[in-house]
């Protein structure tokens, strides 16, 4: 009698579990443009420089036309650095105050394809260890911001 109770029970429960929805367990979904490292070494001497290194990867399935995004860079809530293109190339040209370089190989061709990821060079002491680090993506073309990242540096 006690085992059949046992069994019953188990039973319910296993009903019970059923109705709760999966995604109630699952993480939060990462937006499709994330921050994946900030270094603020010197990649020549290894020293602590804040050098504002940051690395994106296009975490979605979308492919985008690198030109027509610009980044937008938070410190503590405040604005810190606007980046006009994503595009390697054309930021070459551009009066890009902020951003030394960009690398990687999301910004060498005109796209930029799902898993590839971009290495940009702000200026020194614009990213700082400890800081909360916000990353907008926005669409030049609509100006809605199509992907969003917090991180602390």
């Amino acid at each position: 009698m006690v085992a059949v109770t046992i069994i019953l029970a188990a039973l319910v429960l296993l009903m019970l579990l059923a109705m709760i929805p999966s995604w109630s367990w699952e993480e939060p979904a990462q937006p499709p443009i994330i921050m994946t490292g900030i270094t603020h070494t010197s990649q020549g001497t290894g020293l602590l420089t804040c050098a504002s290194r940051v690395t994106l990867k296009n975490n979605g399935s979308a492919v985008y036309e690198n030109d027509c995004l610009k980044a937008v860079f938070y410190v503590n809530g405040q604005k810190a650095c606007i980046v006009y293109t994503l595009n390697g190339h054309l930021l070459i040209p551009s009066h890009h105050y902020g951003v030394k370089t960009l690398g990687g190989e999301g910004c060498r061709t005109p796209y930029w394809n799902p898993g590839e990821a971009m290495v940009l060079d702000l200026t020194d002491n614009t990213l700082y260890p400890g800081a909360q680090v916000t990353l907008e993506i926005l669409d030049k073309r609509t100006g809605m911001v199509i992907s969003k990242h917090t991180v602390r540096a």
